[in-house]
């Protein structure tokens, strides 16, 4: 897998073309006096799918919140379903009641 550069925006990480067209993100937002960074979706586009490309955006984050020492809250299927696969995760995980 290629290692890709994101640049970070304001609640989010992503990836343009040559032509500044986005073709990934990851979106979150940071919630319990800033405790907790909740990731609300990732997109990649179709044409650059299958490269691993959304879970180095959702490693982004990850990276983010280690640093910060944050939760993170997954509602992003995608980014769930990589926190359920991912035992090394578990640390992080906010889950609330």
């Amino acid at each position: 897998m290629t290692v890709m550069e994101f640049e970070k925006g304001p609640n989010r990480y992503f990836k343009n073309d040559d032509a500044g067209k986005l073709i990934g993100e990851v979106t979150f937002e940071q919630i319990n006096d800033d405790s907790v960074i909740v990731i609300e979706h990732t997109f990649v586009n179709p044409a650059y799918r299958h490269q691993g490309m959304a879970a180095q955006l959702v490693q982004k984050v990850i990276d983010q919140a280690r640093a910060e020492n944050k939760l993170i809250n997954p509602v992003c299927s995608y980014a769930k379903s990589m926190f359920i696969k991912t035992p090394e995760l578990k640390d992080l995980w906010y889950k609330h009641n």
